[in-house]
């Protein structure tokens, strides 16, 4: 099969039962799992933690023995925590899936849009992974659709599905994907070795960088207060007992949002290329202002209706804000190291669930999930501070030599 083809396949499925997946996970988490605040951001930390730890590991794997494999390996491990996650109701067994999951996540992150790119060449591959994005974009909403369909039958059989179906996806690519462009990435040392290297130039990329110290932080504090909102909303909109089948009205909810931010992200791509270094972190701070509001409202909102319109409001915003945070870390940085330092961003953002997560679930336990919520909320507001100061874009210069 051709790589094009098969990349295009593999963005769809697992885009679609990925949607499928998250649609039901947090209602199942807090309608049969648990309503305990701490146990439930415990979950994303172990799903954080283990992605913070392993990104870099996995990926140098893929890059010395194959992106093929790793691929399959990790679409082999997602399926599989995802049927484990379902299998029951039980705390324990959906906390190891988590654990599970964020291995699989790891190999399977990057590993494909690089295995496209050694298969038609870095060169062709930018149209690929653009029409991939769209591709993704469709069939996503199509696994919001079956996940509302099938999960008023139960909470878990969208989730089993979704699992048992990127099993099927790994064992289809055993058979479809080719290696034919791939060149092992020949360095001295083994895994612990480069690991200590890599470590060294992140160190040196903030280092002769001032300006990145600035985005990591970001990453940090969206990472601690985010994630805790991000677990705890849903509990928080069953509280209001919703006239409605949860799998219905959540679905949908998610579907509007989806659409509503394609349509917000679409005005701001027309744009963003005419956004100065200056203006690009401006930017990000009115759309996280925007959160802000939506979620203040969303806590105290005390009906229904007004908690599900502002809901839709912060999050149209929000998830707006990541190619920002992409083309700001492209804008402040030459082209060798962007790799490095978007990798890192996304680290420390993790590493922001892993600290801060713990501190809002404990809240949540010892006041209540309003309480937790807030603080979740107020705790983003330093990352207005953060962008709107005023920078001294750094000059891209060299990375010292090692």
């Amino acid at each position: 099969m051709a790589p094009r083809i098969l990349y295009y396949l593999m963005r769809g499925s697992f885009s679609l039962f990925y949607s499928m997946w998250l649609t039901v996970t947090l209602l199942y988490h807090a309608e049969m799992v648990t309503d305990d605040p701490l146990k439930l951001v415990l979950l994303s930390v172990v799903l954080e933690g283990t992605i913070f730890l392993l990104e870099i590991p996995t990926g140098l794997v893929a890059d010395s023995y194959s992106r093929k494999w790793s691929t399959i390996i990790g679409a082999f491990l997602i399926g599989g925590a995802y049927c484990l996650e379902g299998s029951a109701p039980i705390y324990g067994r959906v906390l190891v899936a988590h654990f599970i999951y964020g291995v699989g996540f790891t190999f399977y992150s990057g590993a494909s849009d690089a295995w496209l790119a050694d298969e038609i060449g870095a060169e062709n591959a930018s149209p690929v992974f653009m029409r991939g994005a769209q591709i993704s974009l469709l069939f996503a909403q199509v696994g919001i659709v079956g996940a509302m369909l099938i999960g008023q039958a139960g909470l878990y059989i969208p989730i089993r599905v979704a699992g048992a179906a990127i099993i099927l996806i790994g064992v289809f690519l055993i058979v479809t994907m080719t290696e034919n462009g791939f060149s092992p990435e020949q360095t001295e040392g083994n895994i612990p070795a480069r690991l200590a290297q890599t470590l060294r130039k992140n160190i040196d990329l903030i280092r002769v960088r001032p300006s990145l110290v600035n985005v990591l932080l970001v990453g940090v504090i969206v990472g601690a207060s985010v994630g805790g909102f991000d677990r705890l909303y849903t509990p928080y909109f069953l509280t209001y007992n919703p006239p409605y089948d949860s799998v219905v009205w959540y679905g949908m909810l998610q579907a509007v949002i989806s659409l509503s931010s394609t349509c917000l992200l679409e005005v701001i791509r027309r744009h963003a290329k005419h956004l100065s270094p200056e203006q690009v972190p401006r930017t990000i701070a009115v759309l996280y202002g925007c959160t802000i509001l939506g979620n203040v409202v969303f806590v105290l909102a005390g009906q229904f209706g007004l908690a599900v319109v502002a809901f839709w409001f912060s999050q149209m915003f929000r998830s707006t804000t990541r190619p920002l945070i992409i083309i700001w870390i492209n804008q402040i940085v030459e082209s060798r190291v962007r790799a490095t330092a978007i990798s890192t961003y996304w680290q420390f953002n993790a590493l922001g669930h892993t600290i801060g997560l713990p501190f809002i679930g404990l809240i949540g336990r010892l006041f209540s999930l309003r309480v937790a919520l807030m603080s979740s909320v107020l705790g983003l507001s330093p990352t207005l501070w953060l962008l709107t100061r005023r920078h001294a874009v750094a000059q891209k210069q060299d990375l010292p030599p090692e």
